[in-house]
């Protein structure tokens, strides 16, 4: 093994307060604003080149975030503003290993002071064992992001793909005008070849969404699940991303809860304009926050999913809720959303080009999970030295 020192975190780093940038003073433009519970907006200047690494000194502590490009942390986080020669990504892991929480000087809304982490001690390899550590444990995250972006393309080409055939209508006016939008082979092929005089496609109705789509909540009290049956919160549910990654477990719920099943569609209901939708990647129970629905029959699948998921729909739910300071939609005055139908053999159309795109990202769901624990495992063991590179470089090749 080679040679580890054990110094001050100061010795390695050094730790500097971000910067205020009032909303009033953003401007629109591509560099991402740090705060300290992560990315919180985009600005049209760079208060630090990257790469770099942040991590939380007022309000949220215990995150850490690793930035490649120029950035801007707020004055809420702390950022490396020299790494002394030390490896960036490396870095990045060694901060995550650090328990922030004990140097929370706050006796309200958690804080840090950047000389007490300064003092903290740590154990560092020279650079060459660093970088190796860093490409070993990167080798794992670069995967995950990779998931997450094809996960968000094809969520992306599904959403084209429903606006493009039931709000556009383009295959169709591809046969009747001149080409203003790009129509598969597919879509022609199904779907009807005129308008009606109402303007909708022919053989095509207008409806709710309660003619195709169904609640599926069912109460379950917190005894009768076992401990480690997954759990979904709305804290576990991303704003417009049908790929729910995280989840927790049933041990420690104590209210009463709704069960799900694995291809069910989860909907946040409590401030519904925060976008929560999306897929269950397996069955569990969620919080009663959480309307549970799915189609009455499975060649709706697809449909119903981008329907409900759609920026639309999501606008349509905010201002039918009910409540002013913690407004709630209800499956009631979802089902009443009225939408144009399209013919059973259509739908399924759209369903058989869709429905591998959600098995995929299901299946990226599972494999991330599985990624990210053992990088969570690595990370200490890595850190303090306890395991070699040599035994890990095989076992995470075999994982990504």
């Amino acid at each position: 093994m080679n040679e580890w020192r054990e110094v001050a975190l100061g010795d390695v780093i050094e730790l500097k307060r971000g910067y205020d940038l009032p909303s009033a003073e953003r401007r629109p433009g591509s560099v991402p604003i740090i705060s300290s519970s992560g990315e919180s907006g985009l600005h049209c200047e760079a208060k630090v080149n990257g790469p770099g690494v942040v991590t939380g000194r007022y309000g949220t502590i215990g995150e850490v975030f690793m930035v490649e490009s120029d950035f801007w942390p707020l004055n809420t986080s702390l950022y490396v503003r020299d790494f002394k020669g030390n490896d960036v990504r490396f870095v990045y892991y060694l901060l995550k290993t650090v328990n922030w929480n004990q140097y929370n000087d706050k006796s309200g809304v958690p804080g840090i002071n950047r000389n007490h982490v300064h003092e903290h001690r740590v154990r560092v390899p020279e650079i060459g064992e660093q970088q190796a550590i860093a490409h070993v444990l990167g080798a794992l995250d670069d995967k995950i992001k990779r998931n997450s972006l094809v996960n968000n393309s094809l969520e992306e080409m599904a959403r084209a793909l429903f606006k493009d055939w039931f709000v556009d209508f383009g295959p169709i006016r591809s046969m009747v005008a001149e080409p203003i939008h790009t129509a598969t082979a597919i879509g022609k092929a199904v779907m009807p070849k005129e308008f009606e005089a109402s303007g909708l496609p022919l053989g095509w109705v207008n409806g709710c969404l309660s003619d195709i789509a169904e609640s599926r909540n069912r109460g379950v009290l917190p005894s009768d699940v076992a401990p480690e049956t997954p759990y979904i919160g709305l804290e576990h549910m991303p704003r417009r991303d049908i790929a729910l990654v995280a989840w927790g477990a049933a041990g420690k719920v104590t209210s009463n809860k709704s069960r799900f099943a694995r291809g069910d569609i989860l909907f946040g209901k409590l401030r519904p304009y925060f976008h929560k939708v999306g897929v269950a990647p397996l069955d569990g129970i969620c919080s009663t926050d959480i309307i549970v629905l799915g189609s009455k029959s499975d060649v709706w699948n697809a449909f119903v999913l981008m329907c409900v998921s759609s920026d639309e729909f999501v606008a349509y739910t905010d201002q039918t809720s009910n409540g002013t300071k913690m407004p709630r939609t209800s499956w009631d005055s979802m089902g009443r959303y009225g939408l144009t139908m399209p013919d059973a053999v259509t739908a399924a159309a759209f369903n058989q080009l869709v429905q591998p795109s959600i098995d995929v990202i299901l299946s990226n769901i599972h494999e991330t999970r599985v990624l990210a624990t053992l990088r969570d495992l690595l990370i200490p063991k890595l850190l303090s030295g306890e395991v070699k590179i040599s035994e890990c470089e095989r076992l995470v090749g075999g994982a990504v």
